[in-house]
């Protein structure tokens, strides 16, 4: 190359965009959490109600600010954000399904399930499955 030619630059690919959407889930997941520890949850004394109508405990905070911290730490790469999403997910939709079937009072007492947290885990779960397993089927987009 000579000095009068110009370097040819190769275009800088931002995140993948399922790095976007853990993130996200990510971060609401931290917000969900930090509300949960606003209604004195995390303090004991049996579940609360967060809105009025989801129900939650310090189980479900420690779970909530887990889950939070693992997306965000996971984003840093496409292939680590798309198996969060897919574990995750399936922990959720799990959480879900049990929620529908008759459990034991200590599992009941530590982790409440109402009808609200049991479509919200089914809700998430589902479409964190979804994102994950599209992402890892589909893969990064190729150069040509």
């Amino acid at each position: 190359m000579t000095a009068t030619e110009p370097e040819a630059r190769v275009p800088r690919r931002g995140p993948a965009p399922v790095q976007g959407m853990g993130m996200l889930i990510g971060l609401l997941f931290l917000v969900l959490a930090a509300l949960e520890l606003m209604t004195g949850a995390a303090a004991g004394g049996g579940p609360r109600m967060l809105f009025g109508g989801l129900a939650v405990s310090g189980v479900w905070t420690v779970v909530h600010l887990l889950t939070g911290a693992a997306a965000v730490f996971c984003t840093r790469s496409p292939r680590w954000a798309a198996r969060f999403l897919l574990v995750a997910g399936a922990c959720y939709a799990v959480a879900g399904l049990a929620g529908l079937l008759p459990l034991p009072d200590v599992v009941t007492e530590a982790l409440p399930l109402n009808n609200a947290g049991i479509c919200l885990d089914l809700a998430a779960g589902t479409a964190m499955l979804i994102l994950g397993a599209g992402w890892l089927r589909r893969g990064p987009a190729r150069p040509r």
